[in-house]
């Protein structure tokens, strides 16, 4: 029983390093109701696998260490996600074939979209498809092997179902792009499904608020030249948004 409180406390520890980014001993303490000797005692078994890295009063989360859960993706910079997620749909004309691949900021503009109708929209995402279950458009949802991490479908079939339609745009998300030359996300396979998805589209738009500007993850998912634009939100480092733009246009919300 003790085994399993401590590890239900560490993964509280990593929600929060998940959801902030740092955490100190002190804070932790007092939310979990143990000592702060028991706290250092758990960073230090986070740090040794490789999941944070420890500093002064507490610590922070090592750099692609973790893929958030869909749930955690889903509560970060909400107002920001929908203003994103608003300008997108401006870019969706009548009757047009949309792909809206998985993530949390895909998933606000699939909750726009089931607001219009006429549309037919394609999805590897159970939350996309579930938002759009009942709009009158007409949705696809791939089939393949189902990915827990991102509720998203991925492997040969799915692949197989994409390379047979050629959609007027796409929509997908990203885990980040500092220091690359393109969008990135932590799974080969989310990666794999979603360049698929860039041949078989005539536009394609890249949505990520201005925190992605300074994360990445470990696979890249294409060059900012194979897209058309990056849909992002005003709060996005001016410097940043003006070397993107020398690559792929740039919209800001």
């Amino acid at each position: 029983m003790h085994t399993m409180l401590m590890e239900e406390r560490r993964q509280k520890i990593m929600e929060q390093l998940a959801l902030t980014g740092s955490v100190q001993v002190s804070a932790l303490a007092e939310q979990l109701g143990v000592t702060s000797e028991t706290i250092r005692k758990d960073l230090a078994h986070l740090e040794s696998q490789g999941l944070v890295i420890r500093g002064h009063g507490g610590a922070i989360l090592k750099q692609n260490a973790i893929e958030l859960s869909f749930g955690l993706r889903e509560q970060e910079n909400v107002e920001d996600k929908a203003l994103i997620a608003q300008k997108a749909i401006e870019l969706i004309p009548e009757s047009s074939s949309v792909i809206v691949c998985t993530g949390s900021t895909t998933l606000e503009l699939a909750r726009l979209i089931a607001l219009r109708s006429g549309l037919k929209v394609f999805t590897d995402s159970l939350p996309v498809a579930s938002a759009l279950i009942s709009s009158h458009n007409q949705v696809f949802l791939f089939g393949g092997e189902l990915r827990p991490q991102s509720f998203s479908l991925c492997g040969g079939w799915t692949v197989s179902q994409i390379r047979l339609i050629q959609a007027d745009l796409c929509f997908m998300g990203t885990d980040g792009f500092s220091n690359i030359s393109g969008p990135s996300t932590p799974s080969f396979s989310d990666a794999f499904v979603d360049s698929e998805i860039l041949k078989q589209s005539e536009k394609s738009y890249i949505l990520a608020d201005h925190t992605k500007f300074s994360k990445r993850s470990l696979y890249k998912i294409c060059d900012w030249q194979s897209v058309t634009g990056l849909i992002t939100d005003r709060k996005a480092n001016p410097e940043a948004v003006t070397q993107l733009q020398n690559l792929t246009q740039v919209i800001c919300a």
